[in-house]
């Protein structure tokens, strides 16, 4: 075979083997994922989900065109994700593209169906001007339809359009029953646990009394009671769990008043009702050098700022043990909580859920806040304390979470967002209890808070040092370097001139 020949060979070899690869990439749909968390790659949970579907799905994506490069990479991302959907489906999952901007009539069908609409900046033409846009979907299956209002980037968009598709499959769903009556919130104040529980559960709030049939729940939540609670309450609650139920728990065993720079015990009962059946949440504030912030208002000049400073009050929270409720959590940020230790007897089992970090501590109640301190290292003298754990004991579990306001949004103008790995946290406690730990895996899959190393005093002084010293040095180090060089090429020629 002469060279023409096999050139033509290997020619017609490489565009074979290209046709039989696009042959089975149109059949075969396949991801490759280098990330280290996995972020798109499919969880075991949407598999099992998708393997199991029996009626087609129709999804009706509404996409504007034409915007900034992030949110038409959010559209093909979209995309994508939708067709490794219909390929695990066995193609049961179909999908469209609309986009309503082009369309009167289909903008108002994206309206009706509760496609959010958002205002987006855009240049043309050397003008910035400001255009209407939509970024969601309508899930279908059947008769039943979802709405995902607006698609956010990264792992959530699998959590939305999988729970979305998750709502519509489940024939009948178990109640959870949040307790009610003594202050607590109620559960439009807590809105993001509540959107997480609505896809497996039906959330109601309960009001204990010797008429309430309790048996109807899986698992109760009890979550920042304020006012003092009548011991029968509490006898009611220990009937349930003897006959199997389960109980989430989360209150403040100290009160911060912010307004008054101090924080005291607070007392409810819960401390002494959760004492007897074993559990003991101290009257202490946790401390943690890893911490958020609050803004304090300075004077400069004729000028007000805000100013962040440290409050290690606020921990943010990143040690968890290897358990499914904490299965994939990133990072919680707590408010003023206490420590948590076990006092019950060898019937029980205890496993610490959450810890503080590796420098922490605790202050004994009552407390005064001074917002300028001068933190130092032995106010940190304490390591990885305990502020959540589940105790587990004949056939009911128990969790204690010794921050009440962990996932409260509030209400009115007192609303905010609160870490999504709060909300998180608690439904999928409530999940394991009620023995359904299939969504915890896809709720939890996010690309996580890496946060950077905790350095002591010395270090930190150290890194000033040779932050300010080294680029001189170098600047030095080259000057000298080169004044050297241009010496010795005079000398060089110098002596070259003599021979």
């Amino acid at each position: 075979m002469n060279d023409k020949l096999r050139f033509k060979y290997y020619i017609a070899l490489a565009l074979g083997v290209l046709v039989l690869i696009n042959v089975l990439a149109n059949r075969f749909f396949v991801r490759l994922d280098f990330t280290e968390d996995q972020r798109y790659t499919l969880s075991e949970t949407t598999k099992d989900i998708l393997k199991d579907i029996t009626e087609p799905i129709t999804v009706t994506a509404y996409f504007s065109e034409g915007l900034q490069p992030q949110f038409d990479q959010l559209r093909n991302d979209f995309k994508d994700l939708l067709a490794e959907y219909a390929s695990r489906s066995n193609h049961q999952l179909v999908f469209e593209f609309i986009n309503p901007n082009e369309d009167a009539q289909e903008e108002q069908k994206a309206v009706q169906a509760g496609i959010q609409t958002v205002m987006i900046e855009a240049r043309e033409k050397d003008q910035a001007s400001t255009k209407k846009a939509y970024m969601g979907a309508l899930v279908q299956i059947g008769e039943n339809s979802e709405t995902i209002p607006f698609i956010q980037p990264g792992a959530q968009m699998e959590y939305a359009l999988t729970t979305a598709i998750k709502k519509m499959t489940i024939p009948d769903k178990d109640a959870i029953g949040f307790i009610v009556g003594h202050g607590e919130p109620t559960l439009n104040e807590q809105i993001q646990v509540i959107q997480g529980l609505e896809v497996l559960y039906v959330p109601e709030e309960v009001a204990l009394s010797d008429s309430v049939n309790l048996s109807k729940y899986k698992t109760l939540a009890w979550i920042n009671p304020q006012d003092s609670i009548p011991k029968e309450h509490f006898t009611y609650v220990e009937d349930f769990l003897n006959q199997g139920g389960n109980l989430l728990v989360s209150f403040n065993k100290v009160d911060a008043q912010l307004n008054q720079g101090m924080g005291f015990a607070k007392y409810t009962g819960m401390g002494n009702w959760l004492q007897k059946q074993g559990l003991t949440v101290n009257e202490d504030f946790v401390v943690d050098a890893n911490c958020g912030s609050v803004n304090v208002q300075q004077r400069q000049g004729i000028f007000t700022v805000n100013r962040p400073i440290n409050f290690p009050y606020l921990p943010i929270l990143s040690n968890f043990a290897d358990h499914p409720i904490t299965q994939g959590l990133g990072t919680m940020i707590m408010q003023f909580g206490s420590s948590l230790t076990f006092s019950g007897d060898s019937l029980s089992t205890f496993t610490p859920l959450v810890f503080t970090s590796d420098k922490s501590g605790k202050q004994p109640a009552p407390v005064y806040f001074n917002i300028e301190k001068q933190w130092q290292e032995r106010d940190f003298t304490a390591s990885k304390l305990t502020v959540s754990g589940l105790m587990e004991k004949d056939n009911h579990k128990l969790v204690v979470i010794t921050d009440g306001d962990l996932a409260i949004n509030g209400s009115g103008q007192e609303v905010r967002q609160v870490q999504p790995d709060n909300a998180n946290f608690l439904v999928n406690a409530i999940d394991y209890m009620s023995d359904d730990t299939g969504l915890i895996q896809l709720r939890s899959k996010q690309v996580k808070m890496r946060p950077l190393d905790q350095l002591d005093d010395g270090d930190k002084n150290l890194l000033k040092i040779l932050n300010f010293t080294l680029p001189i040095l170098i600047i030095l180090g080259i000057g000298i370097y080169r004044y050297q060089r241009r010496k010795f090429t005079r000398l060089k020629i110098k002596g070259e001139s003599y021979v």
